[in-house]
């Protein structure tokens, strides 16, 4: 049941008891505070056997997994101000080891509040998720396998819109922190974005800016990225009006791969406006002279908007690394939508790079494989009575580690909802490949999902999904540390709304993993069974 009522600041230090919700509230003024809030307090619970939470291949552990969970949502809306909350805090009993025996917290926090009418904004955020502690040991980490580590983003900043026939503006600053429980990937710094071009009153002259601006540091290491792309030109009657392109780009700072030969390019260009609805442009740039690593290039631009349902954008553009393109392709009908979505971008500090790691010496039987697991093995420390068939081998992990590079990472995003009566369908495919820039180690994600929901009754629902993902470090390594996993899940979820505040759900889940290091090979079968009271 929710419980709405007219928010002051009395009432919001009564029973909104996060700090971060308490921090945004105290910067609004009494007149932003005259809106209407929404709370929802919940209380669950969750108990989930799994047949081998250890994820191991042999010798598996049994456990229940029992988590006490304590939700808050939280809604706020009124003339000036927009702020959502939801957050909770789970206390978790394992089973088989009541030393892992923990309390887990989330939050998500968004707030908008308007300075003054027509004005800038001042945006906030905040995110505390659990996420998994290593890729490359289980991608699929959670509370029940319980190899999570809290990660923390914390971001405030100014947002300026404008949308009219003469000017369209979008503008923001924003400084955000980046903090994770094992310190891997921790940053702080500011981002800036500014896109800006001309409204459909023009009549002789057309401009459009597009600028992204980051410096974030970690300690004493510090990287910049920056880059523009500006375009003036002039309106013709002939649907083609001639422009003038700018372009540079460039990263910077006291890590590795940083400065490389990169140089401002400018060149004539052409805007095709060959219908209401399509719009081609086309420049040829010149590279400034005595450079000898890049020559002057073609770019292009496509946007086709062929119906109120239908849109395409596509570009090509040469920048420091090669080649790059984007794309991107909406559709919509009645029931059917769908979304390709391709980027490039450049990032730093982040979670995902690792290095190889020796786990140990062990004695194993002649002769050693692949197939050899350490499991299988002896530890150095306790040889067999008889070594004469036994060899001492080593064994590599690869473990996270600081992230202190660029990286250029490509996604590729497709997903396809199609909306029935009382059945949908849902499918989403992703692939990221992630390069590092001063090592050049590569690494491919790939995943699938595919989703169907069937609204039972009126008060019962049950979902099939069907998920695979593919994870591949240092691919262009076979020799070295290269590590290959697929995971490949099935899992149905029944659930029920008990009463008008009271729901349940019971889920069944088959995992099955398959590694190149074959200590990380496992099959798993988990039963979940939940039931939630909101107040």
């Amino acid at each position: 049941m929710a419980i709405t009522v007219m928010a002051t600041v009395e009432k919001i230090n009564k029973v909104a008891k996060k700090p971060a919700l308490l921090a945004a509230c105290f910067i609004l003024s009494p007149t932003t505070l005259a809106g209407e809030w929404t709370f929802v307090p919940s209380l669950g619970f969750t108990e989930t056997f799994s047949d081998n939470v250890e994820l191991t291949k042999q010798e598996q552990t049994s456990s229940f997994v029992s988590q006490l969970i304590f939700g808050f949502d939280a809604n706020f809306q009124s003339k000036d101000a927009l702020i959502s909350f939801s957050g909770t805090e789970t206390l978790a009993a394992y089973s088989h080891n009541s030393d892992l025996n923990d309390d887990f917290q989330t939050m998500q926090l968004e707030g908008l509040f308007s300075l003054w009418s027509s004005g800038p904004q001042l945006i906030i955020s905040s995110d505390i998720s659990n996420v998994s502690q290593s890729n490359s040991n289980n991608s699929l980490a959670d509370l029940v396998s319980g190899d999570t580590v809290q990660r923390q983003i914390h971001s405030a900043g100014l947002q300026y819109n404008i949308q009219n026939s003469h000017h369209i503006l979008d503008s923001s600053i924003i400084y955000s922190v980046t903090e994770s429980e094992d310190n891997i990937g921790d940053s702080n710094g500011y981002t800036a974005i500014l896109n800006s071009k001309n409204g459909n009153a023009a009549r002789a002259i057309f401009w459009q800016i597009t600028g992204n601006f980051s410096n974030l540091k970690n300690n004493s290491l510090q990287g910049e990225n920056y880059s523009l792309e500006s375009k003036l030109g002039a309106i013709t009657s002939w649907r083609l009006n001639p422009f003038i392109r700018y372009y540079n780009e460039r990263i910077t700072g006291n890590i590795p791969a940083t400065n490389p030969d990169t140089t401002p390019s400018w060149g004539p260009g052409v805007q095709w406006l060959a219908t209401k609805n399509f719009t081609l442009d086309v420049s040829y740039n010149y590279v400034q002279e005595g450079n000898d690593n890049s020559d002057d290039y073609l770019a292009a631009n496509v946007d086709w908007q062929p119906s109120a349902r239908t849109s395409l954008k596509a570009g090509y553009n040469q920048r420091f690394f090669g080649d790059s393109y984007n794309f991107e392709l909406t559709h919509q009908t009645k029931r059917l939508k769908n979304l390709i979505y391709y980027t490039e971008t450049i990032e730093i500090f982040d979670r995902y790079s690792y290095q190889e790691e020796k786990s140990g010496d062990f004695w194993c039987l002649s002769p050693v494989s692949q197939d050899t697991a350490s499991s299988n093995c002896l530890p150095a420390a306790q040889p067999p009575s008889d070594t004469t068939n036994y060899q001492l081998v080593a064994f590599n992990n690869l473990v996270p580690v600081e992230n202190n590079e660029f990286t250029l990472n490509k996604r590729l995003l497709w997903t396809s909802t199609l909306n029935l009566s009382r059945t949908s369908f849902k499918f989403t495919a992703s692939t990221r490949e992630r390069e590092a820039l001063s090592t050049h180690i590569i690494d491919d994600y790939i995943t699938a999902d595919f989703k169907i929901s069937r609204k039972t009754s009126a008060r019962s629902a049950l979902d099939f999904l069907v998920s695979y993902s593919e994870n591949t470090f240092d691919k262009n390594n076979p020799n070295g540390s290269r590590q290959k996993d697929i995971y490949k899940s099935i899992s149905t979820t029944y659930s029920r709304e008990l009463a008008s505040s009271l729901s349940a759900f019971f889920t069944l889940r088959f995992l099955d993993r398959e590694s190149s290091v074959i200590d990380r090979t496992y099959n798993e079968v988990r039963a979940s069974i939940n039931i939630t009271k909101d107040f």
